[in-house]
């Protein structure tokens, strides 16, 4: 076994990305897949590509309350609490409106019920609900998240806490300041020391506890102050790991945090040393520090925390920002070649010989044995010139040549001795490769000739004849090898391709794809994008070609992008998600095609029509793998850098076939957040919001960058636009009606068929709806309707009066000269008997009666003319009436009006009642009560009209007075009075005793 770790790639984010500030003290995956970095200057939210930053401002209660974030927790409800050094605690909801989605909780200096500190250093969740915090200086605290109650439930120990851990059985670790070992039940709230640690100065293993961890074998892990690992096992046995001579064990140092990865193996991180792995199959210790002269190291060797985001990424928190160790990138681990007096060394090919691998360089060879790890270096020389190794190729016949930099030879194994061929020295190409190299040799037939076909780069195409041992060249003017092969001129042909039927095909610079048209004469016909047909190829520069199982052949293009030639019809299909820049291209035992470009490996799968990127480790950053892809003979596949090349087994890569879910994260009207609208199933703005921005995003961590969206505005656009990476979307001027919009993502070629969508709907003017116009509609029909039922009832009114006026005309009249008659006929008895006094009575009673008659007649004109419909008018009237009649017999008259009552409208037939009843209470005061002094007050209560009308006369009683009008053939106006006052559906009633007075009561509603 080599004397080394396995070599742990690691990618990193720093404040150069966006994070906040570079010393990362806690992460955490949300329900949704952000990531949150807990930094020394604020919150920061990560979504692979974006960071979103959250800081406090001072005086600012809806801000986060500190910007020195120590822990982060979500709880079930998918709500943060965030544990700060200088703020107190913070609950974050994201779902909430901006000025709500911060609380914060802090210490407040004289109330009791606060949080004692704002030091904070962790946080944890029991399994009843309640929230743990572990203080700087006030202990252990239990929060109560309904009641918002913090309570210390030890309240003697010491007062640091540093970390948490709680076990299966609900009991609570809890590492400290001194004291050693805390444990807190959390249900029953009994709590265990060891009396041990009293003594704060007794020389006690971890007597500080800085780190705490809790395995699936029911083990508790932890670090300490001095610099050890412990594990405490179930049975309270415990085991100490300390640095020794041996090799993989654990290197001293205080640790900070734990995690486990995907393989069960602990990550321990260090204060000083760095990252340390304990696999537990091995039993050994692997320590990673931060080199500075290579990249993919751990980016500082002071860790502050541990992450396992649940989908097998590690996220290292350092004090030199975040480090990411990606397992699929473990997959293309780099293979250093040995370093040679510090040349750059260039690797040309692969090959696979016994199980032996070979590798043609830029100083020869190196083979690695099989089952081996360390290189054999095999320098090449022909006359002292140090040969450059372009490509190696196994003859059927068991030879096997080099292509150079100089020309082809022979290799002799046994000697590792170069030969040329024979009668190369005669030929102007081969003799000297000039500027060039041998990029390619395949062996065909020529004239019945086996020959040996080679590509020197820039010299067109040669070949050897193995019968004739001579090499033909372009400068062989009997063979004229470029017009027979049909090449064009600067031809630079960068592969000859033998496929399975036997034909040859070649990749070309600048002429696109050649195929050999001719049996035994290699003439070739170039397929190029020249004729611009739909079926051709999308660039000319054909870097490399493979064939599959079905016969198809998959050409890379250096500009064009991925495509498949179909032999039978002649034709290319363009794989649109490929990426424009292809280099070398190989297809595994499944058809899957793999391909180089831009210094990383792509993958496309023909059956799901998915195009993946993998983001090689680049340590020396020398820009990646390039060149072709070999396969030998078991499938692996081998690809090269810059002194160094990575082996891997294409079916065993494994992909993250999970696509990104969009998630909305902000809906701003006229830039003003409004992110508890997302939470609506519905949106709804009016129409003058017509203008709004709509952020989102789809948590994405893989290596590759290649993440984009598309979106569609349903009931604006008809089909998806595509955005690229960016994450925000305006609208402005949309028409008032229903839209449904659709967001969805696409990384590494899959795109995630769950869309993300919003329904919003800008609501149109009042003027615009449907049933404002049915509403306009149905208010004029309305309208002509209570016209037109106003001018008939006011006909049927008017009608109603005549017919009134008419009764009471008739009524009156009737009886009074019905009166009158029978006073007429009694007086004239009285003439003819000569009963003088007796006729002089009844002649006034008649002359009384007449003008009673002719005033009521008056009245009642008086009280239908539309002049006098005011309030106004009438109260005047009323008071002309009475006062002088009433001073003419002595009686005070007081008259009393409320404010407000001259402003009213009675109707006509209100009026007139309302007048005569007041008329008739007047007139019977006047005749009957023999009083001093009248008092009238009319007023408004409650929508009714009332009349009080009261006299400090004699009195009587009511029901005498009643008996007597309904014997009398006189005497109607009490039954008057209460007639009218039914009329006007109001309410009468007269209240008197003997000697005290006469008081009238009339209310009735004003409509």
């Amino acid at each position: 076994m080599p004397a080394q770790p396995p070599f742990l790639f690691f990618d990193k984010l720093t404040a150069q990305d966006g994070l906040s500030h570079n010393k990362v003290n806690c992460i955490l995956r949300d329900q949704r897949g952000f990531m949150w970095f807990g930094t020394n200057d604020g919150l920061n939210r990560y979504d692979g590509h974006n960071f979103l930053v959250f800081q406090h401002r001072p005086g600012d209660s809806t801000s986060i309350s500190g910007n020195i974030i120590n822990d982060i927790l979500e709880d079930e409800q998918g709500v943060l609490w965030i544990a700060t050094a200088d703020g107190g605690l913070t609950r974050y909801d994201h779902r909430q409106a901006p000025s709500r989605q911060f609380r914060q909780y802090r210490h407040l200096p004289g109330n009791p019920g606060s949080l004692p500190i704002n030091i904070l250093n962790k946080l944890l969740l029991d399994d009843r609900g309640f929230l743990w915090i572990g203080t700087g200086g006030a202990g252990l605290l239990r929060f109560d998240r309904l009641k918002e109650k913090f309570i210390e439930p030890v309240p003697r120990s010491t007062r640091t806490i540093l970390d948490m851990k709680l076990d299966s059985s609900g009991v609570l670790w809890v590492g400290r300041v001194g004291g050693g070992m805390l444990k807190v039940n959390t249900h029953t709230l009994q709590h265990e020391t060891d009396a041990a640690y009293d003594d704060l100065y007794a020389k006690l293993p971890h007597v500080a506890i800085t780190a705490i961890h809790t395995d699936d074998r029911q083990q508790v892990w932890f670090g300490s102050w001095d610099k050890f690992l412990y594990r405490r096992a179930a049975n309270g046995r415990e085991t100490v790991f300390q640095q020794s001579g041996n090799a993989f064990t654990f290197t001293n140092d205080e640790l900070s945090c734990f995690a486990t990865d995907a393989k069960g193996r602990l990550w321990m991180g260090g204060r000083m040393a760095g990252l340390h792995i304990y696999d537990h199959r091995s039993g050994r210790f692997y320590n990673y520090r931060y080199d500075p002269a290579r990249e993919g190291t751990i980016a500082d060797n002071r860790i502050n925390c541990l992450y396992n985001d649940g989908h097998g990424i590690i996220w290292v928190g350092t004090n030199r920002g975040i480090s990411i160790h990606r397992p699929a990138q473990q997959q293309f681990a780099q293979c250093f070649l040995p370093r040679l007096e510090g040349k750059e060394i260039t690797i040309y090919d692969f090959y696979d010989r016994k199980g032996d691998l070979w590798v043609g360089t830029s100083e020869g060879i190196f083979i690695r044995p099989t089952g081996s790890d360390a290189f054999i270096h095999k320098p090449l020389r022909y006359r002292n010139y140090p040969l450059r190794v372009t490509k190696i190729y196994e003859d059927v016949d068991g030879a096997l040549y080099l292509g150079t930099d100089y020309s082809l030879f022979l290799l002799d194994i046994d000697s590792w001795q170069v030969t040329l061929l024979p009668n190369t020295d005669k030929d102007r190409v081969m003799n000297r490769v000039i500027e060039s190299r041998i990029v390619s040799i395949v062996r065909d037939t020529i004239g019945g000739h086996p020959v040996l076909l080679t590509a020197p780069y820039g010299h067109f195409i040669t070949y050897y004849d193995l019968t004739d041992k001579r090499w033909v060249s372009r400068h062989d003017t009997v063979r004229n090898i470029i017009d027979s092969f049909r090449l064009g001129d600067n031809n630079l042909i960068r592969k000859i391709y033998k496929g399975r039927n036997g034909r040859l095909w070649l990749t070309s610079v600048s002429d696109g794809l050649g195929m050999n048209e001719r049996n035994n004469i290699p003439a070739f016909r170039f397929f190029s994008n020249d004729s611009g047909s739909p079926e051709g190829i999308s660039s000319n520069h054909v870097f490399d070609l493979q064939e599959d199982g079905a016969g198809r052949l998959w050409v890379s293009t250096y500009g064009g992008g991925l495509h498949w030639f179909n032999p039978q019809s002649l034709t290319f299909t363009h794989v649109p998600v490929s990426n424009n820049l292809l280099e070398g291209i190989q297809v595994d035992a499944r058809g899957q095609v793999w391909m180089i470009s831009n210094g990383n490996i792509h993958k496309y799968d023909p059956q799901r029509r998915a195009y993946v990127s993998f983001e090689l480790p680049d340590i020396d950053k020398s820009g990646g793998v390039r060149g072709d892809i070999f396969k030998d003979q078991k499938g692996r596949f081998y690809v090269a850098g810059a002194n160094y090349f990575i082996a891997f087994d294409p079916i065993g890569v494994r992909e993250t076939r999970q696509t990104p879910q969009v998630f909305f994260t902000d809906f701003k009207v006229f830039n003003e957040s409004n992110s508890e609208l997302l939470q609506e199933q519905h949106i709804r703005l009016r129409y003058g919001q017509n203008y709004f921005t709509v952020e989102f995003a789809a948590p994405d961590y893989s290596a590759s960058r290649s993440l984009h969206y598309s979106y569609m505005l349903e009931g604006r656009d008809r089909d998806w636009i595509d955005i690229g990476s960016r994450n925000t979307l305006e609208f402005s001027n949309l028409e008032a009606k229903d839209y449904v919009l659709k967001v969805r993502a696409t990384a590494a070629g899959l795109r995630n068929e769950e869309v993300a969508t919003l329904l919003i709907t800008i609501i149109p003017p009042v003027w615009q709806r449907w049933w404002f116009y049915a509403l306009c509609g149905f208010s004029i029909g309305v309208i002509f309707y209570f016209i037109y039922k106003y001018r008939f009832d006011q006909l049927l009114k008017q009608q109603a009066i005549r017919n009134k006026i008419a009764q009471d005309l008739h009524d009156n009249v009737g009886s009074t000269l019905s009166s009158i008659s029978v006073y007429s006929q009694v007086a004239k008895i009285y003439h003819e008997q000569n009963r003088g006094k007796d006729l002089k009575q009844a002649l006034e009673k008649i002359s009384e009666t007449s003008v009673e008659m002719i005033s009521e007649m008056n009245d009642i004109v008086w009280t239908i003319n539309p002049r006098h419909d005011s309030m106004d008018t009438i109260l005047q009237r009323m008071e002309s009436f009475a006062r002088p009649l009433l001073a003419s017999q002595g009686i005070h008259f007081h008259f009393e009006v409320d404010p407000g009552v001259n402003m009213l409208n009675l109707e006509m037939t209100r009026r007139k009642n309302f007048y005569l009843i007041y008329k008739e209470a007047i007139n019977n005061a006047l005749k009957y009560a023999q009083c001093k002094n009248l008092w009238v007050k009319i007023g408004v209560r409650q929508h009714h009209l009332f009349l009080v009308a009261t006299d400090d006369g004699i009195g009587f009683d009511p029901a005498t007075v009643q008996l007597e009008t309904a014997q009398s053939l006189s005497g109607n106006g009490l039954r008057n009075m209460e007639m009218r006052a039914e009329e006007m559906r109001g309410r009468w009633k007269i209240d008197s005793l003997a000697g005290k007075g006469t008081t009238v009561h009339l209310r009735f509603p004003i409509v």
